[in-house]
């Protein structure tokens, strides 16, 4: 089975979507605190512990780990249906690690220079983005030019200019300075790789792997019992056992993609869900369960969350209860999180991203099942019809490397060349600005990503 699922991508840049667009609205627009991460309030923005809650700019992170999650089984089978061995497979687990963790180093250390009002610091970092390409390209096998070659004078070109920026800018270039988020993408994309391949024939055990993960953080969560697990300083940037927490929303998503996967293969589909108002209903509060847990949460409004989350629940399992196609089961598995997420907000003193606590990872995994519940749904109405999801959607969330830096790399630069960066001046105290800001740059961070898609150019990842 080749085919892709189109929810999964269309879930993956929906994510994208969102991590662009809460970057680049006007921070000093006046745009009220449900805006940006929920400890990061405005005015100051300043990092607050203290505050509990979330807000949509807090499910981008999880819905991407989960996204990449879903998409473990569909790649590794793939390989192993075409005869790859496991230690082909393994070792292609590691050095998709090794390069997440390098492109994660060289955009930590290319972020020292994110001035985008000079020429200097602008084109610098579009000549690294041009050298990460040439790096992470997946060169067509019928090109004249072999791909390792190609490959290897991108990693040529950044090794300059760095060094370029770390004499003409007299920055420090570190192991240390990294990029967080690919980091901890790296590290779990390793372990959950590994756990699905040596669970894929009896998934009790990663069951059983998921819950061990779930306790082992609730514990970290409350004591310092695990501390002595810590790696010593000098390698804490690539191995951190903190990454590794986040494994709780990458083998959720994992079950999901196995459900999808079989499912694929059946008779009908993903396709062969009733018609009916009885399913429409189902969906439709599948949709409106987000924007109404993010509002009790952000409202510390737990209890009232918990009375609409279940009987959003309850609801939703009457009406599929004869209903054993894909979405349905997702449905489930989506609500069954989500509860479990809102009880223990208060044992874990507050649902908080930084630093995540189990309330967190359970809540948006389950939110993360209930939206990707709704756009298969969507998929099978819309495969019903001959038609298709989001074009936009999809084709930003197949090439998630480029989409995630084209904007900073890419787009932010040639305006500040092209000198129109003063116009971002203009939103400071108006809302209205600040939201079209982003909306404008993130829009041209689709267009260019589906324009590389359309050309077939992907970057490995």
């Amino acid at each position: 089975m080749n085919r892709r699922i189109a929810s999964i991508d269309a879930l993956r840049g929906i994510t994208i979507i969102m991590m662009i667009l809460c970057s680049t609205i006007g921070w000093n627009s006046a745009l009220p605190a449900w805006m940006f991460h929920c400890q990061c309030p405005p005015p100051t923005y300043a990092f607050d512990p203290t505050v509990k809650g979330i807000t949509w700019v807090d499910l981008v992170f999880p819905w991407f780990l989960f996204s990449m999650g879903a998409a473990i089984p569909f790649s590794l089978s793939s390989r192993l249906r075409k005869g790859a061995s496991l230690g082909a497979v393994s070792l292609g687990l590691v050095r998709r690690w090794l390069t997440l963790a390098a492109f994660g180093l060289v955009l930590g250390n290319a972020g020292l220079i994110a001035d985008y009002s000079a020429w200097g610091p602008s084109l610098l970092r579009l000549g690294i983005w041009c050298g990460l390409f040439l790096a992470l390209w997946r060169v067509p096998s019928g090109s004249k030019i072999p791909s390792r070659v190609v490959n290897l004078a991108g990693l040529v070109v950044i090794i300059a200019l760095l060094f370029v920026e770390k004499k003409a800018f007299d920055v420090s270039l570190g192991f240390h300075n990294i990029d967080i988020i690919i980091m901890v993408l790296s590290l779990v994309a390793l372990a959950g790789g590994f756990a699905w391949l040596l669970t894929r024939e009896k998934p009790v055990w990663r069951l059983v792997l998921l819950v061990l993960v779930a306790v082992l953080k609730e514990v970290s969560w409350h004591s310092d019992a695990l501390s002595f697990m810590a790696f010593p300083g000098w390698i804490d940037w690539l191995l951190n056992w903190r990454y590794l927490q986040y494994l709780v929303v990458v083998l959720l998503g994992t079950f999901v993609g196995d459900i999808l996967r079989q499912r694929s293969t059946e008779d009908g589909g993903l396709c062969s869900s009733p018609r009916g108002f009885q399913s429409a209903c189902a969906a439709l509060l599948c949709l409106l369960s987000v924007p109404a847990a993010l509002t009790g949460f952000f409202t510390r409004s737990i209890w009232a969350l918990l009375a609409v989350a279940a009987v959003s629940a309850v609801i939703s399992l009457v009406l599929t209860r004869r209903d054993g196609s894909a979405w349905a089961l997702i449905m489930r598995i989506g609500y069954a999180c989500l509860l479990l997420g809102i009880v223990f907000d208060p044992i874990d003193g507050g649902i908080t991203k930084d630093h995540c606590n189990l309330s967190y990872m359970l809540s948006t995994g389950g939110l993360a099942c209930l939206m990707t519940s709704f756009l298969l749904w969507c998929e099978s109405r819309a495969a019903l019809r001959g038609r298709s999801l989001s074009k936009v959607l999809t084709m930003t969330g197949q090439n998630p490397m480029i989409a995630y830096t084209v904007t900073g790399f890419v787009i932010l630069p040639l305006v500040s060349a092209l000198g129109f960066g003063h116009f971002m001046n203009a939103t400071v105290g108006n809302p209205l600005l600040g939201v079209l800001q982003g909306v404008i740059l993130t829009g041209l961070m689709a267009a260019l990503t589906c324009l590389f898609t359309r050309w077939r150019i992907f970057w490995r990842s």
